[in-house]
């Protein structure tokens, strides 16, 4: 602007003037002009505009007609130039003639105008006002070469702005006028990343716009006009009514709108050639996209030169994907469809990898041929590899749609169904006839049986997913079972399949006793969990769980074996080893965005913290993988991540929100499985919890006849017969009660510490109140090395009662104090206070509470052991038989506890020791208390 005054004063003091400026589209030559006019104007002189339309580069002497009505023009010498350009309309020349070649009536229209203007420029400064000088018509040309060649002296200035490109419009005239002396050219230039800091610097302060300039520079491109857009997107309206630039770039409205009016700036073949970089992306290479839009690649280049110029593009490629996304919406649909076809056939004969290939067939939404297949197939499997899940869903989509082969096309369902199964398993569910009809038709292969039947039962079709079976015992199928390296050959799904949904045919194992089998995950993690449950606890099943999870990383055939080697650590009352290792996995579920998988291990987590007594914990990670996945998407597996809750609200004492969660419809298929066992569970909890106990009676003896038929009655996984006995307690039926826990003890698998604490607190209800505390201490040290601060509040709770019909109110305190202590921490005391609500602890809880629980730290393990012991209100010479150390020994180390926790009295102990501290350790427990010693 500075050049332009000092040219101006220059012409007001006789000396005429030239100025072409050029600059790429939007960059800011019209604002300039504009700027330059009324700054003109207010000094006086005669400013006379126009602009050149593509529109009307045909219309002759068009740009003349406006320089003489734009502007203040006497009306006489309006009405004079009018009557020039009329004999030039009645008495037109060469429709086409050069911009350099003066016609005969063009010469007399010129020398008129000329002598015009030039004598108003000897009364007062005059300046011609051009902008987009690219689109004038020949005549105009004509007119303003002939007048600048007869500028010498006089007060006129000539100021003209075009478009920089590679190859200018009218390059004679461009000639012609650059070899006038008094010719200047200005060149505009994009922004730069400084002075994008100083135009934000105008809506926002110094520090702010130095952080964001960077960023808004490299979305920009240093286009003013895509700047502008930025900021007004930017601005975000804040509390109170002021406004403030967002910390990021948004691409939205305005800036969409900034990148249209820049594309529709270009001729015609610069914007095909914009849109064949946005169709062919990072593989834009001048010969690619000459091919593509059917131009020659010359003047592609030119066109790529031109768009690099305005900040269009960087690196030759559409510099943001906002910018790509809006260029591509200006093709139509039919056009784009034939260039993305066009698109991935110029592709592949490049031999450009097989998934860009696939990109433009999918958005195609069509194949050239047959051979495409093998194309989307290779490409779905290289987009899997990389996460992209639903491209891979897009690809297999479109291959299953065009493929002509009837084989080849059931086994790309069945790939698709299992893709479409980690995100959505109700669209999967979509595939599931068409792939029981190609399996009977012997297109896939018979072992393939076992996925789609799972599938099935999943979406709770379980006579369709048995009659699927029985195919493996059949020649149904393709001929040749697959090798036991396969990972999906059947025997790594049968036994997780027989647990999970169970009355499958007799062709599968029943238990899956088959062992650990090294390097197959989905045999050795079955093999974990049958251990657990059909054996109980042990380091052999430990082991195994430990191992399939160290080597697994997640995929459609080791999920299923990653949570059985979890509920193996589960029931192994290992579920603090269990919680790190579900982390791991839930975290690359999410990173691999496969929400099934998520929400399946989110429910697994939910499962090991409700298994530590983690009430708060275990109902938000069940909330969380119910939100992940549509109840339809869960299928019958929804009992489990509810049947969690539903224990959490009800032990929380929630039990209106408990009573919502019933509510929810749940399949009738359900209940032929595992889900529906747990399900039940957990509603029997909720009836007994509210006083239904004839509903929680009829839930739990329907668990015992299911497992009972299942040939799966075992306690770890339901311990029905220890919820009959506490409704059988609860109406009085002491003796029934206690045969049926006695029964149960006696089972496989119940000898696992959890299992076994909560039948002997079962078992001490029906017994004798002088029978009681001795069963309830076991109980509370077997629950204590569980880990399940839940049941241990319950047997806490049970004992507190105990001491308290015995008389022995200290006792009764202090272990009433202890369990409210558990509960508080494991969100549990509503639940505390039901089951101690007759005595005086609950109160005296509180208060104890507020002389503040420090830490054991300073303790030794001799020390803390011992004041474990003295917590739960065992007498000195108790504690020295149990840890085999002397009375003396006992007294040594407590008045060392005393000393290190300042209390006096060991009733001051549970109130100062958190519940990690004083838990007797699971070691000493397990070699006191076997945990297959008689009860």
């Amino acid at each position: 602007m500075a050049r332009l005054r000092e040219l101006f004063a220059q012409s007001e003091q006789g000396r005429a003037q030239t100025v072409v400026i050029s600059g790429a589209v939007a960059s800011g030559k019209t604002e300039l002009l504009h700027t330059f006019a009324e700054e003109a104007a207010r000094s006086g002189a005669l400013v006379l505009t126009a602009t050149g339309a593509r529109a009307e580069s045909g219309l002759a002497l068009g740009l003349i007609c406006q320089l003489v009505h734009n502007g203040d023009l006497p009306p006489d010498l309006v009405q004079q130039a009018d009557s020039l350009l009329n004999q030039s309309i009645q008495h037109p020349d060469d429709p086409e003639p050069e911009p350099v070649t003066l016609q005969q009536t063009s010469a007399k229209v010129a020398r008129g105008l000329s002598t015009m203007l030039l004598e108003l420029a000897a009364e007062r400064g005059v300046a011609l006002v051009i902008d987009d000088i690219q689109y004038a018509d020949g005549p105009s040309l004509q007119f303003l070469l002939y007048l600048m060649r007869r500028l010498t002296n006089g007060r006129l200035m000539v100021v003209l702005s075009e478009c920089a490109v590679a190859q200018p419009s009218h390059p004679t005239f461009h000639a012609e006028l650059l070899r006038q002396r008094n010719c200047h050219r200005l060149r505009l230039h994009l922004i730069s990343p400084q002075g994008v800091r100083e135009l934000l610097a105008e809506v926002t302060d110094e520090d702010t716009a130095g952080r964001l300039a960077p960023a808004y520079h490299q979305v920009s491109g240093g286009n003013p006009l895509l700047l502008r857009g930025l900021v007004e997107d930017g601005m975000v309206r804040l509390a109170g009514g002021t406004e403030a630039l967002s910390t990021r770039p948004i691409t939205e409205e305005s800036f969409q709108q900034a990148v249209l009016a820049c594309l529709y700036r270009w001729d015609s073949e610069t914007i095909r050639i914009a849109h064949g970089l946005a169709v062919l992306g990072e593989w834009a290479t001048p010969p690619l996209v000459a091919a593509l839009v059917d131009i020659q690649a010359a003047r592609v280049e030119q066109g790529v030169t031109d768009l690099c110029r305005s900040g269009f593009l960087a690196d030759g490629r559409l510099r943001h994907p906002a910018v790509t996304a809006t260029v591509l919406g200006t093709i139509g649909l039919e056009e784009r469809t034939r260039m993305h076809g066009r698109a991935a056939e110029l592709l592949h004969d490049n031999g450009v990898r097989e998934t860009d290939v696939a990109e433009h067939l999918v958005a195609a939404g069509r194949i050239r041929d047959q051979n495409d297949i093998a194309v989307l197939r290779n490409a779905a499997v290289q987009a899997l590899a990389e996460d992209r899940v639903d491209f891979a869903v897009e690809c297999l989509t479109l291959a299953c749609a065009t493929c002509a082969d009837e084989r080849r096309r059931a086994a790309l369902t069945l790939t698709l169904t299992r893709l479409e199964w980690r995100t959505r398993p109700s669209a999967a569910a979509r595939h599931l006839t068409p792939l029981t009809e190609a399996l009977k038709a012997g297109h896939l292969e018979s072992d393939d049986a076992v996925t789609i039947a799972d599938y099935l039962f999943w979406h709770g079709r379980a006579d369709e997913a048995r009659a699927v079976l029985g195919v493996l015992g059949t020649d149904g199928g393709t001929a040749g079972p697959r090798s036991v390296t396969d990972p999906y050959h059947p025997g790594h799904l049968q036994p997780w399949m027989h647990l999970s949904r169970p009355g499958t045919p007799q062709a599968l194992p029943r238990d899956g006793r088959h062992g650990a089998v090294p390097g197959h995950v989905g045999l050795t993690a079955s093999a974990a969990l049958t251990s657990a449950l059909f054996d109980g606890p042990g380091e052999k099943a430990i082991g195994w769980a430990e191992q399939v999870l160290a080597d697994c990383t997640l995929s459609d055939c080791t999920v299923a074996a990653v949570q059985s080697a979890l509920y193996a650590l589960i029931h192994c009352d290992r579920a603090a080893k269990a919680a790190p290792w579900c982390h791991v996995f839930i975290a690359e579920a999410r990173a691999r965005q496969a929400t099934t998988w998520e929400a399946l291990l989110k429910g697994v987590r939910a499962e090991i913290a409700l298994r530590q007594g983690d009430l708060p914990t275990a109902a938000r990670w069940a909330e969380e993988a119910l939100s992940l996945i549509s109840p339809r998407c869960w299928g019958v597996a929804v009992g489990e991540p509810l049947a969690v809750l539903l224990l959490a609200r009800t032990a929380m004492g929630r039990h209106e929100e408990a009573a919502q969660l019933l509510r929810h419809v749940v399949p009738d298929a359900m209940f032929e499985t595992r889900f529906g066992l747990k399900y039940l569970h957990a509603r029997g909890h909720h009836h007994l919890a509210v006083g239904r106990f004839q509903a929680a009676l009829a839930d739990f003896r329907r668990c015992g006849e299911l497992m009972r038929e299942w040939s799966l009655d075992l306690p770890a996984l339901v311990p029905w017969r220890s919820d009959v006995a506490r409704v059988q307690l609860a109406l009085n039926q002491r003796e029934a009660a206690r045969e049926l826990v006695t029964e149960e003890l006696a089972l496989p698998g119940a000898t696992g510490a959890r299992s076994r604490g909560v039948a002997l607190r079962v078992l001490a209800a029906a017994r004798d109140l002088k029978q009681r505390p001795l069963l309830l201490r076991e109980a509370v040290d077997l629950l204590q090395a569980a880990g399940d601060r839940v049941e241990l509040v319950r047997a806490l709770a049970e004992l507190s009662r105990a001491h308290h019909g015995l008389g022995e109110f200290n006792r009764a305190r202090m272990m009433g104090r202890r369990a409210m202590q558990v509960a508080k921490d494991c969100g549990a005391e509503e639940l505390c206070r039901q089951l101690l609500a007759d005595q005086d602890v609950v109160d005296g809880a509180d208060g104890a509470e507020a002389h503040g629980a420090e830490s054991a730290e300073a303790l030794s393990d001799a020390e803390r052991r011992v004041a474990a012991l003295a917590a739960m209100g065992h007498t000195n010479r108790e504690i020295g038989s149990r840890l085999y150390i002397t009375v003396s020994t006992v007294e040594q180390h407590l008045t060392r506890v005393y000393r290190k926790l300042d209390v006096t009295r060991r009733t001051d102990l549970p109130l100062r020791l958190k519940d990690g501290d004083y838990s007797l350790p699971q070691q000493v427990a397990a070699e006191r208390w076997p945990v297959g010693a008689e009860a």
